[in-house]
Parts: structure tokens; C-alpha cells; sequence
């Protein structure tokens, strides 16, 4: 019995080591031998076994001699972070982006696709599935070396791995499973998560979030939705389900006669999204055929989205200007409310809205200055589209043993 204890935990102890190793060398890479013995203080033949050890599971290769410090030159070391390989699928309403990244979590290489607006999510899918396969052809990357998938997708988490429902009245994506369908195409392990939680992380890692510990990102998209930061994490709630903005009630009358429907659009969502936008503008535009609503869209009112309505308020278009400030004032109601609640340090926008850049500032800053007790710093994401790429990379990598599962 006594023995059997000591040997687990013998066994412990060398894990912990080699786990520490590891992580040191993926830190600062790349290392000598003595520089793995100084910082992580472990003694010098414990090193050169678990070094020993690390280079025969292939996590850790030698690259070459070091500079000498009065004796022989030193070998250094570093991560194989080209051992196995990563791919992210964000997967949006209308196209798609699939990266494939290192073990380090670098981006080595990114492709794009558009999506037909009448195909159902197995096509979308089949589209993501295509440019997996182009790019890894074309990086001459062997399907054994894929590690795992990260999918990053919009919507409601409802039923896990169902979550996807590309809007309201398109019913025909209902049921479909996102993280089946590539487990099964691919035979790896599929993680799919939240883009806009992801793309709060790709903010922290390397974004306008680098620096702070409290942060809020709103995501204006075809919907609206928000995730958020406290102390430097991101906080998922009860089912992954936390940040749904667009449920927010804007009144009384709202609130009594209204109820949360899963996948449909919520209260707030209503009167400000793209979706809201493009209705509104739509309606604007059918009252009056000469406004520059329609001209922007060549006098195609299917073309109307909530993109024509920024560009045409930029260019001076009362009406579509009357349409922002109206919206505008239900979002910026629900924005106070959330920054008296949370006090974040700063407040990210990303989606299709934050294109509009110092102009979608403009309609936000001057309404909620004096209705919150502490003001943010109100910030444009310069990561764009990239922010839930990156996101889903790192959080993929940091809910990953390497040590096991490489």
C-alpha cells in the first residue's frame, strides 16, 4: 500500500516537472539546459532526464548552439510547436474564415469564403469544410498532423453543439450539429464556442483589451450581443448563455407584454442590430424612392442592409441619420445601464457597426457620459474579424494539456 503510494506520487512529482519544463521552454524559448535549471530550479540531472524525455515524445527539438559563456557552447532548445496543427472556423451569417494555426497558437495561413444567402447549414458547412482541405493542401500539411478544431459560431446556447440558427426566419438550420459534423469529417476533437466571448479573448491577447482587467465587448452585427471581462476573466455563465444584450427590455410595456424566445430576436435586438437597421431602412425607403437609402443600394431594396444605412447617415442622409439616433437611444439606455452595473475599465465595439468608426462613437459618447458613474474608454476593435480567430486559438490552447495529449 505504502509502496504503491509512493510511486504515484513519484509519478506525480515527474509530471509536475515535466509540465513545468515544458511550459518554461514554450515561455522563453529558446533555452539551454542551464537556463531551464535557473529558472525553474530544478536540479541540474533532473533537467538533462526530462529534457531527455521531452525530445523522445518529440515536444521539444534542438536547434543549434547557443553563444558560450566561458565553456562550451551551449545546445539550445525549443517547443515543436510545428508537431501538430490547429484549425479555427468562424463561422458567420453570410462567409466564413478558417485559419490554420501552430501549436504556439501563430497563425500561419487563412482562407475565406462567401455563402450563398438561400443555403442551408449543411452547405455553409460543406463551404468550411472545402477551404479546411484547400489550405491544408496548401501548406502540404498531412491530415494526421491536425490536432484539433475550433469553431466559433453565433447564436443561442440552447442545446449544446445545435446552437447555430442563422436568423429568425430561416428555419431550415434548425437541428443541425455543427460539432458532429466536423468531428466526423476530420476525426478530431471539435470545440465550439461563442464568437462573441471569443472575440473578447482575441481582444485581450493581442487588442484593444491588452492592457485592462474589466473590459465590455459589444458585438453589432445581423444581431447584437456582448460578452464581458471581470478581473481578467471572461465570464461564460449558466450554459455558456451570458452576454445576450439583445434581451434586453427597453421599457415597461416590453417587458409585460414580451417574452425570451430561444433563436428569435430579443426586445433590444429589435430596435437596434443589423437586422433592426435594415428593416427600418427598408421602410424608409419604400416611403420615399428618391432617399439615399435606395440609391446606395442601386434601387434594391433587398440590398438594403444596416451598412447602407451608416453609409448613407455619413454622407449626410437626414433620414437615415433620424433611423441611427433613434435606435441609437434604446442601445445607449441599455450601454448605462450595463456600465453602472459592471464598471468596466473600457468598452470595445467590434462587428459590422464598428466599421462606421469615430461616427457609431459619435452616436454612443456624448448620450451616456453623464448617465454612468464612471466612464469608460470607449475603444473601435482594430482586430475586426480577426479578434474571434485568435480568441478560439488561444482558448482552444489553453484548455489543452500539451503534455498529454501531443
Amino acid at each position: 500500500m505504502v509502496k504503491n503510494y509512493l510511486k504515484r506520487s513519484q509519478k506525480d512529482v515527474k509530471q509536475n516537472n515535466l509540465s513545468l519544463v515544458l511550459n518554461t521552454i514554450i515561455k522563453h524559448e529558446p533555452l539551454s539546459r542551464a537556463d531551464i535549471v535557473s529558472i525553474t530550479g530544478i536540479s541540474k540531472p533532473t533537467v538533462s532526464n526530462l529534457v531527455e524525455e521531452l525530445l523522445q515524445r518529440k515536444a521539444i527539438i534542438e536547434i543549434g548552439m547557443g553563444t558560450s559563456r566561458g565553456g562550451r557552447k551551449p545546445v539550445l532548445i525549443r517547443f515543436n510547436s510545428s508537431r501538430r496543427y490547429i484549425i479555427a472556423v468562424d463561422l458567420g451569417r453570410e462567409d466564413c474564415t478558417v485559419a490554420i494555426a501552430d501549436l504556439k497558437g501563430n497563425i500561419l495561413q487563412k482562407e475565406h469564403g462567401e455563402f450563398d444567402k438561400q443555403s442551408c447549414l449543411k452547405d455553409k458547412l460543406m463551404i468550411a469544410e472545402d477551404l479546411i482541405i484547400h489550405l491544408m493542401d496548401d501548406l502540404k500539411i498531412d491530415r494526421t498532423l491536425l490536432f484539433k478544431i475550433t469553431c466559433i459560431a453565433p447564436g443561442i446556447y440552447v442545446e449544446r453543439g445545435k446552437e447555430l440558427k442563422w436568423s429568425p426566419e430561416n428555419t431550415q438550420n434548425e437541428g443541425a450539429d455543427i460539432k458532429k459534423y466536423f468531428e466526423s469529417e476530420f476525426n478530431v476533437d471539435v470545440i465550439l464556442n461563442h464568437s462573441t466571448k471569443l472575440s473578447l479573448l482575441g481582444e485581450k491577447v493581442s487588442g484593444k483589451a491588452k492592457e485592462y482587467k474589466n473590459v465590455l465587448y459589444i458585438d453589432f452585427a445581423y444581431g447584437l450581443g456582448c460578452s464581458f471581462m471581470i478581473d481578467g476573466n471572461i465570464y461564460f455563465g449558466m450554459n455558456n448563455s451570458a452576454g445576450e444584450l439583445g434581451y434586453f427590455y427597453s421599457n415597461i410595456q416590453e417587458f409585460k407584454k414580451s417574452s425570451v424566445i430561444p433563436y428569435e430576436f430579443g426586445c433590444l435586438e429589435k430596435r437596434i442590430s443589423g437586422y433592426a437597421l435594415q428593416s427600418k431602412g427598408v421602410e424608409k425607403a419604400k416611403s420615399n424612392p428618391l432617399s439615399k437609402i435606395l440609391d446606395l443600394a442601386h434601387g434594391d431594396y433587398n440590398k438594403i442592409t444596416g451598412r447602407t444605412i451608416f453609409q448613407a447617415a455619413m454622407q449626410g442622409d437626414q433620414e437615415a441619420l433620424e433611423i441611427l439616433k433613434e435606435s441609437f437611444q434604446y442601445f445607449n439606455m441599455a450601454l448605462a445601464n450595463i456600465i453602472n452595473l459592471l464598471t468596466p475599465e473600457i468598452v470595445i465595439f467590434g462587428g459590422g457597426f464598428s466599421n462606421a468608426g469615430n461616427f457609431l462613437l459619435d452616436l454612443i459618447n456624448d448620450e451616456i457620459k453623464e448617465k454612468v458613474l464612471y466612464m469608460p474608454e470607449l475603444e473601435i476593435s482594430e482586430l475586426k474579424k480577426d479578434a474571434s480567430i485568435v480568441g478560439a486559438i488561444h482558448f482552444l490552447l489553453d484548455n489543452t494539456n500539451l503534455l498529454e495529449e501531443i
